[in-house]
């Protein structure tokens, strides 16, 4: 089970998975407004999809920038096995997974 969460879990399954397809689906969204500039289709509901596609734009990048941090330490305490036997690290390391924990 260690060796799960060591190597799939928190690196690919957690952390750069989800942030791979959160991307590929903003980037599809980007692609889509782009294309609504040129179709026909009356100027209140291009508009009205552009700035919903703006607002989930803005919300993926905040995502993947309040994520990524967590992602990151809990990575870092698994692969460097971060343990009680040494206080001071363990202590930095459980104050910087909490505050991340808390912005996610």
């Amino acid at each position: 089970m260690t060796n799960y969460i060591y190597y799939f879990y928190y690196p690919i399954l957690f952390g750069l998975l989800l942030v791979l397809i959160v991307s590929i689906f903003s980037f599809l969204a980007y692609n889509n407004v782009r294309r609504l500039v040129r179709r026909q289709i009356p100027i209140v509901r291009r508009k009205l999809d552009q700035k919903l596609t703006a607002m989930i734009l803005n919300r993926i990048i905040l995502f993947i920038l309040l994520t990524l941090p967590y992602d990151i330490q809990r990575m870092y305490t698994y692969v460097a096995k971060v343990n009680q036997l040494n206080q001071l690290y363990y202590t930095i390391n459980t104050l910087i997974g909490s505050i991340f924990s808390k912005i996610v």
